[in-house]
């Protein structure tokens, strides 16, 4: 098969299929397992075998982008790109750590110990409480956030929305990434929703153990998941792109 499994034309169904086949797992460990023993190898404060894998595999994405070029093309557009799933890779490091909660708190401890609940969200910004330079901090992490978000976007959203009609790996398995990545969204915020519609939040743990046990196993687990697709993508789009472009400069 041209290029291996990932590189081959059909590979398309390779980051479904391990989607499918990883959610599965999932549901089989939260139907096997105890919660209380369950949880904690999914979620410990970024010390959960979990939680250590998914970091791994995210900075194999950064290290991949570098030895397996996304694209093609002059050593300026290969090295632009690499730079780009790069980062991509450490804010996914980042958010996984909360290493931007812990700088934060180091600088500005009485702000984040008076602020009720995360200081990264636009409600921090826009009260009139907070001081200018802890604002300014939070915008900058914004701004820097969503411009390494936007660029890649930005530049390939019309041909991946194409290539996933025409069935192309790279497109779909984007799109995979796309739908795993809302459903964690979904998974992480599901308990604070239920709470805010009016659910005992007491009542609804005690009750819902099983429940809160499967979220969090969806959560983790499909953050492992994203760091794994996201892998699969860097050395697809090396394959079916950068080394053919390589070939074909010979």
């Amino acid at each position: 098969m041209k290029n291996g499994l990932l590189g081959s034309p059909r590979s398309w169904l390779a980051a479904p299929a391990v989607a499918i086949a990883g959610f599965a797992c999932l549901v089989a460990l939260w139907a096997a397992m105890d919660p209380a023993e369950l949880i904690p190898l999914f979620d410990a404060d970024g010390s959960s075998p979990v939680e250590l894998m998914t970091l791994s595999l995210f900075a194999a994405v950064a290290l991949f982008a570098w030895l397996c070029p996304p694209c093609g093309g002059s050593s300026l557009r290969r090295v632009s790109w690499s730079a780009v799933w790069s980062l991509l890779a450490a804010m996914a490091i980042v958010r996984e750590t909360d290493a931007h909660k812990v700088l934060f708190s180091s600088i500005w401890p009485d702000v984040a110990a008076g602020f009720k609940g995360t200081v990264f969200k636009m409600r921090f910004l826009v009260s009139a409480d907070v001081p200018l330079a802890p604002k300014a901090f939070v915008l900058l992490f914004f701004v820097l956030f969503f411009a390494v978000v936007a660029i890649p976007l930005v530049r390939y959203f019309v041909p991946l929305v194409k290539g996933f009609f025409r069935m192309e790996p790279v497109a779909w398995t984007m799109a995979t990434f796309g739908a795993v990545s809302v459903l964690v969204l979904v998974m992480d915020r599901l308990p604070a929703w239920l709470r805010h519609g009016g659910a005992d939040g007491a009542a609804l743990d005690k009750a819902t153990g099983s429940v809160a046990a499967l979220f969090t196993t969806f959560e983790e687990g499909g953050e492992l998941l994203m760091a794994l697709i996201a892998l699969m993508a860097v050395v697809q789009s090396h394959l079916l792109f950068g080394r053919c472009a390589e070939n074909d400069g010979r």
